[in-house]
C-alpha cells in the first residue's frame, strides 16, 4: 500500500498562494512525535509556541537531532 503524501509550504505573494517547497513524506516512517519536526527538521521549532513547554511533542526527537 502506498502511504506517501505530498507536504507543501506556501506563502502569500501578491494575493496569490505560491508553493515555496514540496516534499514527499512516507507516512510509514512517521512516529507519534512532532510531525512538523519530522517534516522540516529543527527549523520547525523556531516559531513554535510549545518549544520548551510541557506539551511539546518533539522533546525526544529534538534531543536526537541536536546530538547529531
Amino acid at each position: 500500500m502506498n502511504n506517501i503524501f505530498q507536504y507543501s509550504k506556501m506563502k502569500l505573494e501578491n494575493g496569490q498562494l505560491v508553493t515555496t517547497e514540496t516534499k514527499m513524506i512516507d507516512q510509514n516512517k512517521l512516529t507519534s512525535e512532532c510531525w512538523l519536526i519530522q517534516f522540516n527538521g529543527l527549523d520547525a521549532c523556531k516559531n513554535c509556541e510549545l518549544l520548551n513547554k510541557k506539551d511539546c511533542g518533539g522533546k525526544n526527537i529534538r534531543k536526537k537531532l541536536l546530538a547529531q
